[in-house]
């Protein structure tokens, strides 16, 4: 079992720089509306908006709230295990600590999905005598205007934190949005999009890592990323059968197929 409960308990300064770039699309150029369509909605909302069509155009795109902000290491001490892990083992976060982190992008930041898998979870992914490796996943969401419901939900937050552990010091942290298509979705007056941002991201400056590890114990990110999948979608639990395998067994069972045709994936909080 390993401690590192306590390891990152220094007050010295880490800055962290954002990245969050534009929508790049939308299956319905939600954030796109003309001045026609935009005032037509606002007209038929049920409370008075003090917004103008200019201001709806930069709403989804707002950019960090801060460029670069400082943390003290200690800040960091949130995504270090409670108590004594193994490499693989998986605990939860504390949303009041890594929150602060996610207002760096937009003080509207929550971790109240309303619905979908709340949460944000880590594992240990590798270990050294003298090095740490903690690969994490968070689930949030960004209230940009709560008066006409708009929001911007990334379909996750994937990061990782490697720490000096003899210094107590951080070699290199990230948070980052995946980088797929339909990877953010978007919604305002009770309305619905599926978009892609090509870069959002949070990383530590001045980082310190070596360029090569000589790990003592460790697993591959992938398994790391089934890990997290099962811990949040029950449905990962179920042993699913290729295609081609169901319509022979339904010949000769002589059943029909139901089959459902999703669009996007289920692993994760887009749609």
């Amino acid at each position: 079992m390993i401690d590192l409960c306590n390891v990152l308990n220094t007050s010295a300064n880490v800055p962290v720089q954002a990245h969050w770039d534009p929508i790049e699309n939308t299956a319905n150029n939600l954030q796109w509306a003309t001045e026609e369509k935009f005032n037509r909605t606002k007209a038929q909302w049920s409370e008075p908006i003090d917004m103008t069509w200019e201001q709806w155009l930069v709403l989804f795109n707002p950019g960090p709230a801060h460029p670069v902000k400082n943390y003290s290491t200690a800040d960091f001490q949130i995504f270090l295990p409670p108590s004594t892990v193994n490499v693989g083992d998986v605990w939860n976060l504390d949303p009041e600590g890594v929150l602060p982190f996610l207002r760096q992008f937009h003080p509207g930041a929550t971790m109240n999905l309303r619905s979908g898998q709340n949460g944000a979870k880590a594992c240990l992914r590798a270990i050294s005598p003298e090095y740490a490796d903690i690969v994490f996943r968070i689930h949030a969401r960004f209230i940009l205007d709560a008066t006409i419901g708009a929001y911007f939900r990334p379909a996750q937050f994937a990061g990782h934190l490697t720490i000096n552990r003899d210094s107590g010091t951080i070699c290199q942290w990230t948070l980052s949005l995946p980088r797929r298509n339909s990877n953010i979705d978007i919604g305002a007056f009770r309305t619905a999009d599926i978009g892609f941002v090509p870069r959002m991201e949070l990383h530590s400056l001045r980082e310190t890592e070596p360029k090569l590890i000589d790990w003592e114990t460790a697993i591959a990110k992938e398994d790391v990323d089934k890990k997290f999948q099962n811990v949040f979608y029950k449905f990962f639990e179920i042993e699913w059968t290729p295609i081609e395998d169901a319509v022979e067994r339904a010949k000769a069972l002589n059943r029909p197929i139901h089959a459902v045709l999703l669009f996007g994936v289920l692993d994760d909080e887009s749609c």
